[in-house]
């Protein structure tokens, strides 16, 4: 007979008592993914195969913005460059040094996590990273994920953003100054790796740390940790400046060290169709209104999980196995309906995330009146600050995709913050709710293991999908083979060319991997020739550096450049260089197979200037 004393069956977020079941359960799925993308991923024809090339050319002692162009900071490169340097240029050294970055980011996420969560909410949370952002690849261009970043930048960058909030929970816990000079130096590092990681930091950083001082209400300290924490975040950006000072133009060491921010706000970078997609200001008002519709559609599915927590709880008379049976059954249609809602709309899996920001800003909102409520009556503080640092960091991060927010491209990194918290609240902050108002937290968890999992299925047979596209193998001269498809079969076959000669090379527009899969340098500092960096360096720029260093040989790979404003090489845009060429090279043939056709062009000294 059930009492009235008799306590609602409940799956705690707290019942994995041992702490190394955790530790297996993420270890265990993390590995398993690895395994099955390991080598798979990564496009050399691309983002990543341009970064392979920067970093190769700095382990071979070419300087950084003197000798080898990047609009991006100095930080990721210099470190992947000493990887290099030391263990070999293999394809196999950077996954591997990737996949050491993995590991520390994900520690720390369920470190941080835990912190504001019970064990079972912040394992879910950390293995929907794994599936979902880090080791996922749910595009047909396979480098936004942890183990083949577009920019290394970004996965370097976000896991000193983390060990920055670390250091902001150390400070909290034990007053340490030396905490906030290490979280100072850690955001000033994020500064010298993209702008976007860099304006979510510091804005993380600073916030979390005016909580803490706020909290503390000891005026005296205030002045003490500021200065402290600003002299620490110049270090690294003013020691990177003065060592490439001492070897390059002032002004050249400058712009470098700013990384793109020089850019931000130039009309040939965020009017272009690229970027005003990734924002979103290409259709604002459209994108405006899918913002609230799926908004709407995480409070309807909220909505019903607290509904049928509490219904169901009375329903069953709180009788567990019943009460697990209806979570289960909840679990099974959310996934259902889920799965059926992407399959009949075409874009549902797509705009998934829309709605990110807005929940964001509820979640700021909400942590900020815990903050005032910790101060109140000195409980809780800790874990006030880690949630208020982290809801920070999920809004501020979706600035560059706010109206535009999605778990892919840039996503993987600028969307998982939020999308953590996300499921931190649906398996544990949920589940309270519902507990106070005499609902069923089993049910509320296992309907929002079905709804993660719906997610969870979908990127993992995308990812699927996608590699077994990937059939035409690329040995790499420097060790490795990566995998492509076969649209860029004339590409391999240059790269199986260029890798037979002894001469040097310059992929126009933007395909300086091809050089890196050949074991071939080129003669210039530029990799990317796209209109908008070429616009960034200044076209004549480009053109003097081919005529001071001329390659032996040119190749042009016929692509669309429609996300920049442009389509055809010499014709919509990079006309100086194309009648430069035109000038000084003769053609010599033609890589035609696949969907990027591909010219030669041999350099002919005899030509005519």
């Amino acid at each position: 007979m059930i009492t009235g004393k008799t306590k609602s069956p409940t799956i705690s977020s707290n019942s994995f008592r041992h702490t190394w079941l955790p530790a297996v359960l993420i270890s265990t799925i993390g590995i398993c993914i690895c395994c099955s993308i390991w080598g798979k991923t990564g496009d050399i024809v691309g983002d990543f195969g341009n970064d392979r090339y920067i970093v190769w050319q700095i382990s071979r002692g070419k300087l950084l913005f003197r000798d080898i162009a990047c609009v991006y900071g100095p930080l990721s490169l210099n470190f992947n460059a000493l990887v290099m340097r030391i263990a070999g240029s293999g394809l196999n050294v950077i996954l591997t040094a990737n996949l050491v970055i993995l590991i520390v980011t994900t520690g720390l996420l369920y470190w941080l996590f835990r912190a504001i969560s019970g064990t079972l909410a912040a394992t879910s949370a950390t293995i929907f990273f794994l599936c979902v952002f880090a080791l996922s690849s749910p595009t047909k261009i396979t480098n936004y994920n942890f183990l083949t970043p577009y920019s290394h930048q970004i996965t370097h960058g976000f896991l000193l953003i983390l060990a920055a909030i670390g250091c902001l929970r150390h400070f909290q816990r034990h007053r340490a100054i030396t905490a906030v000079i290490l979280g100072g130096l850690l955001t000033g590092a994020a500064f010298l790796t993209k702008p976007e990681i860099f304006l979510g930091g510091a804005a993380t950083w600073i916030m979390g740390l005016a909580a803490i001082l706020w909290l503390d209400r000891n005026k005296h300290r205030i002045a003490r940790v500021v200065v402290s924490s600003f002299l620490a975040a110049l270090v690294p950006p003013l020691g990177f400046l003065i060592f490439y000072a001492l070897h390059m133009p002032f002004h050249t060491a400058l712009d470098g060290i700013l990384g793109g921010w020089q850019f931000v706000g130039k009309p040939f970078v965020v009017a272009t169709p690229f970027y005003r997609g990734d924002l979103g200001t290409d259709q604002p008002i459209r994108n405006l209104v899918r913002m609230f519709q799926y908004a709407g559609l995480y409070l309807t599915a909220a909505a019903l999980l607290a509904s049928c927590a509490i219904l169901g709880n009375k329903l069953v008379k709180q009788n567990r196995s019943a009460t697990i049976a209806l979570g289960i059954l909840l679990g099974a249609t959310l996934f259902f309906l889920v799965t059926e809602a992407g399959n009949h709309f075409e874009s549902f899996w797509l705009d998934a995330a829309c709605g990110f920001p807005l929940f964001a800003a509820f979640a700021v909102v909400l942590s900020a009146l815990r903050i005032i409520k910790s101060r109140a009556d000195g409980r809780g503080k800790s874990e006030a600050v880690i949630q208020w640092s982290l809801c920070v960091l999920s809004f501020v991060f979706m600035a560059k995709i706010f109206l535009n927010a999605r778990m892919y491209h840039y996503g993987f990194v600028l969307c998982a913050p939020c999308a953590m918290v996300i499921v931190v609240a649906l398996t544990d902050w949920m589940p309270a709710f519902a507990r106070r108002r005499g609902g069923s937290a089993a049910i509320v968890r296992l309907g929002a293991m079905g709804l993660l999992a719906a997610f969870v299925v979908e990127n993992l047979t995308l990812t699927r999908q996608n590699l077994r596209e990937r059939t035409l193998a690329i040995p790499l001269a420097l060790g490795g083979v990566a995998w492509t498809r076969p649209i860029d079969s004339a590409a391999v076959d240059a790269i199986k060319w260029l890798s037979s000669t002894t001469a040097t090379a310059a992929v126009v527009p933007d395909a300086a991997g091809v050089n890196f899969a050949a074991g071939r340098p080129s003669s210039i500092p530029f990799t990317e020739m796209n209109p908008m960096t070429l616009a960034m360096f200044g076209e004549q720029n480009v053109v003097d550096a081919f005529d001071r260093h001329p390659p032996d040989y040119i190749l042009i790979i016929e692509v669309s450049e429609d996300a920049f404003g442009a389509r055809t090489f010499g014709r919509d845009y990079g006309k100086e260089l194309s009648f430069w060429i035109a000038a000084h090279y003769r053609y010599a043939g033609k890589f035609s197979s696949g969907s990027h056709p591909i010219e030669l062009w041999k350099y002919d000294p005899a030509r005519k200037r």
